[in-house]
């Protein structure tokens, strides 16, 4: 997997960022690890998956064909 780095609105390498997979196309998320139970009780989460919290701001990175 080849990642780029798309966006982010903060600076140091901080959270929310968003990266691409180059090779799949796919993006990859950065954010705030979402871990209230009440929150995570009202999604079905698989094993092996978290949830992220992404900020609107955040969008305005990307691509304008997506």
């Amino acid at each position: 997997m080849r990642i780029s780095f798309v966006g982010g609105s903060t600076g140091q390498g901080g959270s929310p960022r968003f990266y691409r997979d180059e090779d799949s196309g796919d993006f990859i998320v950065q954010g705030y690890i979402v871990s209230d139970p009440a929150d995570l009780a009202q999604m079905t989460i698989p094993e092996g998956e978290a949830v992220v919290r992404v900020p609107v701001s955040l969008f305005e990175y990307l691509p304008e064909d997506v």
